[in-house]
C-alpha cells in the first residue's frame, strides 16, 4: 500500500500571551553627592539714623499748626428740631393745644472733639391751634392724623421771631461767650 501524501500547511502559531506582573518597587540606594553649601553672606546693618531734636520740634509745631488752620474753618454748630410732648384735644378730638420742645443738639467736628463737649439743650413751648385754621389738623380726628401732618403745621405757624429766641436761648446754654480753661499751657 502505498501512502497518502498529506500537503501540510505551514500554521501559524500563536504568540504566548504574557501575565501582568505587579512590579515591586525598588528601593534606590541613597548616593552621596556633593551638596553644594550656601555660605552665609555678611550684611552690612545700618543703623537708623534718629532725627534730631530740632527736626522732631520743627515736625510737631507744623503738625500744631495745621490742627490750628483747622479749628479756625471747622467750628460746632446747633441742629434744631422740634419734638411734640403733648396734645390737648376737645370733645370731638380734635387738636387744640401743642406741647413741644424746640431742641437744639450740638454737632461737633472731628478737629474740635477735645474742645467741646457733646451735648443738648430744650426750650418747652405751647401752641394753640386757631379755631378758624384751614389745616388738616383741625380738620381731621387726632387719631387718623400722622406726625409728619402735626409737625409741617407746627412748623409754618411758629413765627420765625420766637423761633430765633428759642435758638438764641439754647445757643447761649450750649456755647458760652465765655470758657473757663483750667488747662493753662505754661502748666506742664
Amino acid at each position: 500500500m502505498a501512502k497518502k501524501k498529506i500537503n501540510k500547511k505551514p500554521v501559524a502559531k500563536k504568540a504566548p500571551v504574557k501575565k501582568a506582573v505587579a512590579k515591586k518597587p525598588v528601593a534606590k540606594k541613597a548616593v552621596a553627592s556633593k551638596v553644594e553649601v550656601k555660605k552665609p553672606v555678611s550684611k552690612k546693618v545700618r543703623k537708623q539714623r534718629k532725627p534730631s531734636k530740632t527736626t522732631l520740634l520743627k515736625l510737631q509745631n507744623a503738625a500744631e499748626e495745621k490742627l490750628r488752620e483747622l479749628r479756625k474753618k471747622e467750628k460746632p454748630y446747633i441742629r434744631y428740631s422740634f419734638h411734640i410732648e403733648s396734645i390737648e384735644v376737645d370733645g370731638n378730638n380734635l387738636i387744640e393745644e401743642i406741647v413741644y420742645n424746640y431742641r437744639g443738639t450740638m454737632v461737633i467736628p472731628k478737629s474740635q472733639k477735645e474742645n467741646y463737649k457733646p451735648g443738648f439743650a430744650e426750650v418747652v413751648g405751647v401752641y394753640i391751634v386757631p379755631k378758624d385754621l384751614d389745616s388738616i389738623v383741625r380738620r381731621v380726628d387726632f387719631k387718623q392724623l400722622k406726625r409728619k401732618d402735626i409737625m409741617f403745621m407746627l412748623t409754618r405757624a411758629v413765627r420765625e421771631d420766637h423761633k430765633l429766641a428759642m435758638q438764641e436761648i439754647i445757643s447761649k446754654e450750649l456755647m458760652p461767650q465765655n470758657k473757663k480753661i483750667s488747662d493753662l499751657p505754661w502748666r506742664y
